[in-house]
């Protein structure tokens, strides 16, 4: 499946970096060995194809859910992109680079880059649809985790417009907006967004590839008080998150539960998720979930313990601290982009009054170059009809003189061409005397020339001679003008030939043996001895 790149060109190279990229849409993992199959290879390619193989690496591994240990290697290719005019690599680059600190658990440099995805692609044209939604769900996402959710709701917004006019999923974007509102405290919109999904999955019936979206459902509908929603949810729900372990799910799961007042049930979702979670978010609203639910019904012990353990993981998120930077980057980078959509218009601005200015400059400039070439125009014009006027004046007298002389003239000339005519039929006389002449002298010429031609022919036969274009053409003449008829003949017998019958009809007529033949040609023996036999009515007619 994997083909060798050390020979190919860049072309060669990028079609295979897009073929995986396909394949990692849908297969990250087989991507993935695809690509390190072929990272030896890229060493002998140019820098550009080098950075796309390793932007591709990291697009792969982010798909493939594997956390990066460092931002050094996105650093490099972000760096190199953005010396290059290619909105989309750019637009690449950026977003990755975004989900880079965001796995880093780096939020305001996780907003930064996908802000910069963002303008990149709004300012700049041509860009990737998918990767612009893409980078406003992950907005969408960091917004909510430092609980600034009024912004959460505008990224899911922007999420949501641009699935609609891509046609594409809307089930994701729909359950972003919903989450983003329930958490606002806005009941009614949420309720709206959460139903759009869940009545789209009832109707088309796609309930198996649709389970994560029926979990998250039915957690919201459990939040929202929706009992009978989230029961249908529920029927339609067909994995058990406690056999097969997940955090969210299981945190869906402890909601559902003490929705329907089973409070049991939901200690033992929030115990697992406590246990075995790797999500620090899900740990800390499994905790939060466990202290509430021993507050209510007034076990302190456990309602200390987990109360304990919510706050500490309260610490570790930091949440402050978290919402205080992601305002920080996102203030800052409104500034830097207002500052510098000011300086483009201050710059475009000077352009417009300096240009405005050269016109002018150079519009008077016109005017007087015209003016100048006008005058001197018209000086030149008047001169040159008061010097014609003198001239007429001058002429006037040499005209009639020149009227008498010119009726002398005619009369000889008249005289002349009397004469002329005479001698000229005298010399067409001559002319034809000397055509007749020329053609007879012209005929016994060639007919000379033709049996020398012929005789040098014969004696250059004796040994091996190399006959060129001109000499096959002369020996041609030569025979045409012994045989006029003989080229008619070989049509008559071959209908069709090649320029090699012809050599053999040819050296045939001036009675040539095998061996002659093949001294002046390169006609193998074996076909000149056959041609020689076929062709024995050269010979036979001849005469």
């Amino acid at each position: 499946m994997v083909i060798a790149l050390v020979s190919c060109g860049d072309n060669d190279a990028l079609k295979m970096i897009e073929r995986i990229k396909d394949i990692g849409n849908n297969d990250p993992e087989q991507a993935l060995l695809m690509l390190d199959s072929i990272k030896s290879d890229m060493t002998h390619e140019s820098e550009y194809v080098r950075m796309k193989c390793t932007l591709l690496d990291i697009r792969l591994k982010d798909k493939a859910d594997i956390v990066p240990t460092s931002d050094s290697t996105i650093k490099v290719v972000t760096r190199y992109f953005e010396k290059r005019d290619n909105v989309k690599d750019i637009q690449e680059a950026y977003y990755y680079a975004g989900s880079v600190y965001r796995d880093l658990q780096d939020t305001p440099r996780s907003l930064e880059y996908f802000f910069k995805s963002l303008d990149c692609a709004n300012n700049r044209g041509d860009c990737d649809s998918i990767m612009l939604r893409n980078a406003y769900s992950n907005l969408n996402d960091l917004y909510y985790k430092v609980q600034n959710y009024s912004d959460a709701v505008e990224m899911a917004k922007k999420e949501l417009e641009i699935s609609m006019l891509m046609k594409t999923d809307v089930i994701l974007p729909y359950l972003h907006l919903g989450t983003a509102y329930l958490a606002l405290g806005d009941s009614i919109q949420a309720c709206s967004a959460f139903d759009a999904p869940f009545n789209e999955i009832v109707l088309s019936k796609k309930i198996s590839d649709n389970q994560t979206a029926l979990i998250y459902l039915m957690y919201d509908y459990s939040l929202l008080g929706l009992s009978q929603k989230a029961k249908k949810c529920f029927s339609l729900i067909e994995i058990d998150p406690l056999k097969d372990f997940s955090s969210f799910p299981c945190m869906a799961f402890a909601r559902y539960y003490a929705s329907l007042g089973k409070q049991d049930s939901a200690i033992v979702y929030c115990q697992r998720i406590l246990k075995e979670g790797t999500d620090i978010y899900c740990m800390y609203d499994a905790a939060k979930f466990a202290f509430s639910i021993y507050s209510e019904i007034e076990d302190m012990n456990n309602a200390n313990y987990y109360g304990m353990m919510y706050m500490q993981l309260s610490d570790s998120l930091d949440f402050g601290k978290r919402q205080e930077l992601a305002a920080t980057v996102n203030n800052q980078y409104k500034y830097q982009r207002d500052a510098e959509e000011e300086r483009h218009i201050i710059e475009v601005g000077q352009r417009n009054r300096n240009m405005m200015w050269a016109a002018i400059v150079l519009a008077i400039c016109t005017v007087l170059g015209g003016a100048v070439y006008y005058q001197r125009r018209r000086n030149k014009y008047l001169e040159e009809v008061l010097n014609l006027s003198n001239e007429l004046t001058d002429t006037k007298a040499e005209r009639d003189k020149m009227k008498g002389n010119l009726q002398n003239i005619n009369a000889e000339i008249d005289r002349y061409r009397d004469e002329i005519k005479n001698k000229e039929q005298l010399l067409a006389e001559k002319l034809e005397e000397n055509k007749r002449f020329i053609t007879l002298l012209h005929k016994a010429e060639l007919e000379e020339r033709a049996e020398d031609v012929v005789t040098a022919i014969k004696q250059a036969s004796e040994g091996k001679h190399r006959m060129s274009s001109s000499d096959w053409q002369r020996f041609y003449h030569a025979v045409d003008e012994l045989q006029p008829d003989l080229m008619e003949r070989i049509a008559q017998h071959l209908g069709k030939f090649t320029e090699q019958q012809q050599q053999v009809c040819y050296l045939l007529s001036i009675g040539l043996t095998n061996t002659q033949i093949e001294n002046l040609t390169d006609i193998p023996h074996v076909t000149v001895w056959r041609w020689v036999k076929k062709f024995d009515w050269v010979q036979g007619e001849k005469g």
